[in-house]
């Protein structure tokens, strides 16, 4: 005898609620590691400062360099947040800026302590609450100094074009894969000069005599875990 014919609408078929099942767990599973992947990045993250800063017009029109503000990049691990000394070096005699006036300025004399009218310091200096932008973290090692000195990586290389930023933002985003992807494509350049590389002489010996063409940082270590996670 036949089996009697399953006259069940496609709708309400075991087959259909299993792929729909199926989907929705592919679909549940995907955005938690996607969301998990993602945790505590920030790219395109632009806080409210309390000072009204244009790297635009300082970096990019009057071509200020990002050391000469980001001082300890070049020296430390860490890229400093301007003090208001650094500030005041410049605004003790520029008093008005060309879009917000003396506003913004004037915010910058009252945490220096300074009197325009008697142009001295009456007043003791007060921190100016920054928002942090870039954040990695705190398992991960990072030195500006390595990077600035051996690496002669540019600033606008992880911070994009700050030159043309009104208002800074999170550029880069400051990933694993990202760090890694630099790694494996950047050249080293400095090996003859820059003692910090004295101990690969296979790979000095090897460029000068012209055996291999380029060296990348991943070569010499760039990509292992400890450097960055420690």
């Amino acid at each position: 005898m036949l089996p009697a014919e399953d006259n069940t609408p496609f709708w309400k078929s075991r087959k259909l609620r299993a792929v729909v099942i199926l989907l929705l767990v592919i679909f549940t599973f995907y955005h938690l590691v996607d969301g998990a992947i993602h945790f505590g990045r920030q790219q395109g993250y632009q806080p409210t400062q309390p000072i009204k800063f244009s790297h635009q017009l300082h970096a990019g029109k009057h071509k200020i360099e990002c050391q000469y503000c980001h001082s300890t990049a070049a020296t430390g691990k860490h890229s400093n947040i301007p003090s208001v000394n650094t500030c005041m070096n410049c605004h003790k005699n520029v008093q008005q800026g060309p879009e917000h006036g003396k506003t913004e300025i004037a915010k910058i004399y009252a945490a220096a302590g300074w009197d325009v009218e008697t142009q001295k310091y009456v007043a003791d200096p007060k921190p100016i609450e920054w928002v942090r932008i870039h954040n990695l973290p705190d398992h991960v090692y990072f030195n500006h100094a390595q990077h600035v000195n051996a690496g002669k990586i540019a600033c606008q290389n992880c911070h994009g074009p700050v030159q043309e930023m009104e208002e800074v933002y999170q550029y880069s985003p400051l990933s694993m894969g990202w760090c890694v992807n630099c790694h494996r494509q950047s050249e080293v350049t400095q090996f003859a000069t820059n003692n910090y590389y004295s101990t690969y002489e296979k790979i000095h010996e090897e460029l000068k005599s012209k055996t291999i063409d380029k060296v990348t940082v991943e070569r010499i270590g760039g990509t292992e875990c400890q450097k960055c996670h420690y």
